[in-house]
């Protein structure tokens, strides 16, 4: 049962980790702290890894307002491997790393084409940042619940469907002259 809670909890962080990519590694944090984690590794249960994290991933979500795409994917996804690998890492050594990043990755893809939208429709690049960091700890909390964390991929797979029929219809009645 460990296995199962733990893989979902990677999971879980992983999608996070698609929305801001340090900051739900913190929560993960508090919560080895805590004794939530039954298959983290041993050092995220410290105190000062914890705050260690806190501190860079809260730097890294505001600097996220003004990363390029490739940059923000590419980050989300090595937080999200490294993630999925902290949260579930003792009870699966390194299948975290290709899973957590493959999550991590999609996710990020669906989250900068949603971000992307908000601010071209008219929200401020600052407050859509702050508000995806806030979503990104909402997120990371819920994935600490046991099972959850898979019902968090299936919703970022839902929205990413989604996100892409949104853009083949958006052009849907136009044709192509030659």
């Amino acid at each position: 049962m460990d296995l199962l809670f733990a893989a979902s909890q990677g999971a879980g962080i992983a999608v996070a980790c698609g929305l801001a990519a340090i900051l739900p590694i913190g929560v993960l944090a508090i919560a080895a702290l805590l004794g939530w984690t039954p298959g983290a590794l041993s050092f995220a249960s410290e105190s000062s890894f914890a705050i260690g994290v806190w501190a860079i991933g809260l730097l890294e979500a505001a600097a996220r307002a003004v990363l390029p795409i490739p940059l923000r994917i590419a980050l989300s996804a090595i937080a999200a491997a490294a993630g999925f690998e902290i949260a579930a890492g003792d009870q699966l050594p390194f299948v975290g790393l290709v899973v957590g990043a493959a999550i991590g990755a999609g996710t990020a893809w669906v989250t900068t084409r949603m971000v992307d939208r908000a601010i071209s429709g008219g929200g401020t690049r600052w407050g859509v940042t702050a508000i995806v960091a806030v979503a990104s700890i909402v997120v990371a909390a819920l994935a600490i619940i046991p099972i959850v964390g898979f019902i968090l991929v299936a919703i970022a797979i839902w929205f990413g469907v989604k996100s892409r029929k949104d853009e083949q219809s958006k052009f849907g009645g136009l044709r192509v002259l030659r």
